[in-house]
């Protein structure tokens, strides 16, 4: 009898202790639940393109499988989204974000901004966010130098975003003649706008560019004019580069903070406060997701290219570019005021 008693308290600890080793608090957590993943832009440009990519492929290796819903935040060139996931979002694992590719730039240069850059839980990059000024052929504007020459109105999502900023920073450097019209809730509106004949050019992720206006592009429709990225891209090699110009120390020293927006891309990211095991478990989720065949297939055959980097290595990366020496953030700052001073005065 009493060795039959010792087999059942050893089978009941055998058991509580598969049960404890087989729990998942993680997983416990986000059974059940929805996750938004909220984007600072409409859904039928690029962040769209890859919010939908996510919501689509990463629910399955997330432990507990919540249900994830692409959520458009649009409005003042993405940092409302900013905004509302930095502070108001619950920092418990529920919403993540593709943030804005201008984060970093944003934290650096503008004061007084509810975010930094540095305090967001990278999860990782789908694609990097390299930019290109797009005319259109019936502007009568070919290249740069016809610019100079003419005046082009550029529809902008906001004075402080890519769309104002790209085309403004050739205006201060070579006298291009781009006059900048802001308000547009999103790219495709400016895009519709273009087709009216309201506005002459936009500046968007070459993403945008070549796979949502693919065949705008290939037919001529629509000419690149100009870049902004790190550096010219390869599939567009006589393209001028933002990074090829600025006349001084300082100017240069901006644009090159300025390009950094190609870094963050579009990339996925948790809030301040989440706790650390839903981080790793959705950066984890991440990396097995970007593996999976049936992402990959997606991303093929929807012609969405991607360019990967880990949560990990992301936030290195920020935390590289955040120490930027204090002198030369702020005489970035102080060219980036009139600039954007400059715009408004359009």
């Amino acid at each position: 009898m009493r060795s039959s008693m010792l087999l059942a308290v050893a089978c009941g600890a055998a058991i509580q202790a598969g049960a404890a080793f087989a729990a998942d608090p993680v997983a416990d957590f986000y059974k059940g639940k929805d996750v938004q993943v909220v984007i600072g832009a409409d859904v039928g440009g690029s962040y769209g393109l890859y919010g939908q990519l996510a919501v689509r492929h990463l629910k399955k290796h997330i432990p507990g499988q919540p249900n994830l819903v692409l959520q458009s935040m649009p409005g003042a060139g993405g940092l409302k989204a900013l905004g509302y996931t930095y502070t108001a979002a619950p920092k418990d694992g529920t919403v993540i974000t593709i943030a804005h590719a201008e984060v970093l730039f944003e934290t650096l240069l503008v004061e007084g901004n509810p975010f930094n850059a540095k305090d967001y839980r990278w999860i990782g990059r789908m694609m990097d966010a390299d930019f290109v000024g797009l005319v259109t052929k019936k502007s009568g504007v070919a290249n740069l130098d016809d610019a100079k020459k003419k005046q082009v109105i550029v529809g902008a999502t906001g004075i402080n975003s890519v769309t104002a900023v790209g085309p403004q920073l050739f205006n201060e450097f070579i006298g291009t003649k781009f006059k900048i019209v802001s308000g547009y809730k999103g790219t495709n509106e400016i895009f519709f706008a273009m087709e009216k004949g309201e506005a002459d050019s936009i500046a968007v992720s070459w993403v945008t560019a070549a796979y949502i206006q693919g065949e705008k592009l290939k037919s001529g429709e629509l000419i690149p004019v100009y870049a902004v990225a790190g550096e010219r891209l390869k599939e567009l090699p006589n393209v001028p580069n933002i990074t090829e110009f600025g006349r001084t120390p300082t100017e240069k020293a901006f644009v090159e903070i300025y390009a950094s927006s190609a870094l963050i891309g579009r990339a996925l990211a948790a809030p301040p406060g989440v706790p650390a095991d839903r981080i790793q478990a959705l950066r984890v989720a991440f990396q097995n997701m970007v593996k999976d065949p049936e992402f990959l297939a997606d991303a093929k055959d929807k012609n969405i290219p991607v360019n990967l980097m880990a949560g990990e290595k992301l936030d290195a990366e920020v935390t590289r570019i955040m120490a930027t020496p204090k002198d030369v953030v702020d005489g970035a700052k102080t060219f980036y005021k009139k600039l954007l001073a400059d715009i408004e005065k359009q």
